[in-house]
């Protein structure tokens, strides 16, 4: 890990191509913006749930086969999907400032 991140300071310090710098930020601007259509399609899928309401009015929450198997249904794939595209994005995002701010 250590060598990696050697090469990776090595190579900050030599300096990247203007044009490769261009394409990468270019690249990941693509990446960022197609990943972000895809998480406003994600979280428009996703049903609002009675949880946020009954946390505000005190209902208690009842424990059920449904309530308990919640992450396997279709409800879970797409909250955790909705979690990857957002790490995703934030990855996406660090990367680009770090290969702008490179001179």
């Amino acid at each position: 890990m250590l060598d990696s991140l050697n090469a990776l300071l090595i190579a900050a310090e030599t300096g990247i191509k203007y044009e490769t710098r261009q394409a990468v930020l270019l690249a990941f601007a693509i990446m960022m913006v197609v990943a972000c259509i895809g998480i406003i399609v994600v979280i428009m899928l996703q049903k609002g749930t009675a949880d946020n309401v009954s946390a505000v009015t005190g209902a208690q929450q009842q424990d059920s086969f449904y309530g308990k198997n919640k992450s396997r249904d279709k409800e879970g794939i797409l909250k955790k999907v909705t979690l990857g595209l957002f790490v995703f994005i934030l990855v996406c995002a660090v990367i680009c400032f770090i290969v702008g701010i490179v001179d």
